[in-house]
């Protein structure tokens, strides 16, 4: 017996020494070192690599924004995109408020002239919805599409009040192009023009004149300028009331 014990010991000497297991955590480590500083993707703009990521789909959700700030890198609308634009627009909750506002004003001052009541606001209110989604679809999708124009709100920001809202009411006549220039909004004065002379087809018969159709498109045309200055203030305001992070 006592043999047999000190030939074990003699042959566990002999053996060589075997090193541990590597952890799976140290395997990891060697074989995929850290990235360098000039591998890191910024926040905010889309890793190639990544379609799934994060950052590509937030930057992929700023595509269908309606305004683009200063400096903000966001991607190039393809003629795809652009005929898309509109319905992203008409998506949006708050998209309804011009209508609801346009329907109110016309109750008060029976124009288009469908008379008094509610069932009279009820077709107004249906008239306003046809009316804003037929003039987002030719000012903000279908013109833009074959000009060359960019049927996004580019803020300004900065600077004074007045000279903020000047800005906003000229883009309503004034458009950024694809290529990064600015020219006259075609897409805009012409887009309400064809969408205003579609309302005889469905407004009522004492207002089928060519003269509800030249007053529909200027109110457009300021209505434009108006959401160009909502855009242009409101991040402001929410910037304000959200609260700060550290």
């Amino acid at each position: 017996m006592l043999l047999l014990l000190a030939a074990s010991a003699v042959e566990a000497q002999s053996l060589p020494q075997l090193p541990d297991a590597p952890q799976p955590w140290i395997a990891a480590a060697q074989t995929d070192p850290p990235p360098s500083l000039g591998q890191i993707v910024p926040p905010g703009t889309p890793d190639p690599g990544k379609a799934g990521s994060v950052d590509r789909a937030g930057y992929q959700k700023r595509k269908w924004a309606q305004y683009v700030d200063p400096g903000e890198r966001v991607p190039r609308l393809t003629a795809s995109n652009k005929m898309m634009f509109w319905l992203h627009q008409e998506a949006r909750v708050s998209s309804a408020l011009p209508a609801i506002l346009s329907a109110g004003y016309g109750q008060l001052t029976n124009t288009p002239q469908y008379g008094s009541g509610s069932g009279a606001f009820a077709d107004r209110l249906g008239a306003a919805f046809l009316r804003q989604a037929t003039m987002r679809f030719f000012s903000s999708s279908l013109f833009p599409t074959f000009d060359g124009e960019d049927p996004r709100y580019f803020r300004k920001a900065s600077g004074g009040s007045l000279g903020r809202a000047g800005w906003a009411a000229e883009q309503a006549i004034v458009a950024h192009r694809d290529s990064g220039r600015r020219s006259f909004n075609f897409s805009d004065v012409f887009g309400h023009l064809a969408a205003s002379a579609l309302t005889p087809a469905y407004y009522p018969a004492p207002s089928r004149n060519a003269h509800v159709v030249v007053q529909t498109w200027a109110t457009s045309i300021a209505g434009a300028a108006g959401n160009n200055l909502f855009l242009e203030f409101w991040p402001d305001i929410i910037n304000k009331l959200r609260p700060r992070k550290r």
